[in-house]
């Protein structure tokens, strides 16, 4: 393969864009075009709850305009996402089907740990500093049009993640009836923004050092701009950053738009997205702004070219998404010697079995995060304790995990000790044919590994698992008597045998 032509194509808040990419083992990613329209989809969304015909006419218009652009360059692979102006709107499920019908193009709705997690990708490619910066303490801010994603990391670990419903383009839409009336509309932004910022600083970072912010976004790279410098700047100090948000609430969009040569829907962004930036910086305590080169396009773009040159970058997120959920487990006060002696466990039996069950990788990701999540719930009440890690879990956001992915996760969970396991359509969080017989897989696996530390004692820190015949033999290398976990064995085993077809054997190593 010399190289291979494709498209992204996002479905956003205030704009719809297209990007042509060239993509090749010798030169990795190379973007040869973009297509950018200017359609305020969130105005609607954020002020009404849908979005009108007339609107939806016109996009569809766009898209039309889009596959052609596609058609010259040849294009047969693309992705098309949605964000958060079609996925909040009531008619969402039309909109979707208009597009489909009139242009023929496929466009799913994104939820916000997907797309955060594409663009993390995308900026951990451009940027090639990102993995310094989140060792030495970052917060990375994704200024959307309807939200604000904050993820934390220290250390290098992935410490927390939040999402705001304070994007740029919703706070302009819901603050727009105050502007005229207030005598001072920047200290009501502040008021309106504060609380909840002020909030996410008091849980989640003021006990961390948070040396730099990275910021994504149109608008940070529209307010370098207002820098002065003539060089591509893509760091600021904390007041030079200063400057620029005092420049920006003394003008007007009008103003910053012909002085700075900048689309006017974007000038008219500012004022929100400059007192946010403001407010994290002073909350973080952080040394330098950083202005992240990536967005969802781009993160497609990251995907699509992983899966074709078989690139295993997604690897290093798939620590943070299980660093992520052993902090979480740790907030909740969970029994980490258990936790991680069930994940052991239930990767070793994983491993023996993935030959022979089409288990994937990412099976192994959505069990470990099972294992590691399944006692969080003791710690609001102990009976009950599945069900309430259940609702934890589909509760928290975690990125890089799709709602689909959650479900699983909860529901292997919540039917790890429960008698039985339901039909597809009793589930409490429902799933999909393929996603369904995925879970009972994974349960099946948690159910005998958490019964092999039923006195959350650790008796068995080393196994090693054999298929032998029509038998999982199980060898625990251990000194303790295991009578009680045998026969939990015995118990637990009868399902793990309907569902894999091998009757689960503990055994003592010989000594």
């Amino acid at each position: 393969m010399a190289y291979k032509m494709f498209a992204s194509i996002h479905v956003g808040s205030e704009d719809v864009s297209l990007r042509i990419y060239e993509i090749s083992r010798k030169n990795g990613i190379r973007r040869i075009d973009d297509v950018k329209y200017f359609i305020e989809l969130g105005s609607d969304t954020y002020r009404k709850g849908y979005i009108e015909f007339d609107l939806v006419h016109e996009l569809c218009q766009v898209l039309e305009q889009f596959k052609l652009k596609m058609k010259e360059y040849r294009i047969t692979d693309y992705i098309a996402y949605a964000s958060s102006a079609v996925r909040e709107a009531l008619n969402a499920g039309l909109i979707i089907d208009q597009i489909r019908v009139r242009t023929g193009l496929k466009i799913q709705c994104i939820d916000n740990s997907e797309q955060c997690f594409l663009q993390m990708k995308a900026i951990a490619q451009n940027m090639g500093k990102f993995r310094q910066l989140v060792q030495e303490g970052a917060v990375i801010v994704d200024m959307g049009a309807g939200s604000l994603q904050l993820t934390v990391y220290d250390e290098g670990r992935l410490i927390f993640t939040q999402n705001l419903k304070l994007g740029s383009l919703r706070l302009r839409e819901i603050l727009a009836d105050l502007e005229e009336q207030a005598t001072d509309f920047v200290k009501v932004m502040e008021d309106y923004i504060g609380n909840d910022i002020d909030t996410f600083n008091k849980l989640f970072m003021n006990t961390h050092k948070m040396r730099h912010i990275i910021v994504m976004g149109e608008e940070m790279m529209s307010m370098l701009k207002l820098s002065g410098s003539q060089h591509k700047v893509l760091t600021l100090n904390k007041t030079d950053f200063a400057r620029i948000h005092d420049m920006v609430l003394g003008s007007t969009p009008d103003a910053l738009s012909v002085s700075y040569s900048m689309p006017y829907e974007i000038a008219t962004l500012l004022k929100p997205a400059a007192v946010v930036y403001q407010r994290l910086i002073a909350a973080s305590g952080a040394e330098k702004i950083w202005a992240g080169e990536a967005d969802l396009c781009d993160g497609m773009a990251v995907e699509y070219a992983e899966k074709l040159l078989n690139i295993q970058q997604g690897q290093l997120f798939n620590e943070d998404i299980i660093a992520y959920g052993m902090a979480i487990a740790g907030k909740y006060d969970s029994n980490i010697a258990h936790i991680e002696n069930v994940e052991k466990l239930s990767t070793a039996i994983f491993d023996a079995l993935r030959k022979k069950t089409g288990l994937s990788d990412r099976d192994r990701l959505l069990l470990r995060m099972a294992c590691i999540l399944h006692d969080s719930g003791k710690f609001i009440n102990m009976q009950g304790g599945t069900d309430h890690s259940y609702f934890i879990v589909l509760a928290t956001e975690f990125i890089g995990l799709s709602v689909e992915e959650k479900k699983i996760i909860a529901d292997v969970i919540k039917y790890n000790s429960a008698a039985e396991v339901p039909a597809r359509e009793d589930l409490a969080a429902p799933l999909g044919d393929e996603a369904y017989i995925r879970m009972l897989k994974l349960t099946a696996i948690l159910r005998i590994a958490n019964g092999m530390d039923q006195s959350h004692t650790q008796k068995m820190k080393k196994v090693s698992v054999q298929i032998r015949d029509d038998m999982l033999m199980i060898k625990a290398d251990t000194l303790f008597d295991i009578t009680l976990e045998q026969t939990i064995m015995d118990q637990k085993g009868v399902f793990f045998e309907e569902i894999y077809g091998y009757k689960p054997v503990l055994r003592a190593k010989r000594r």
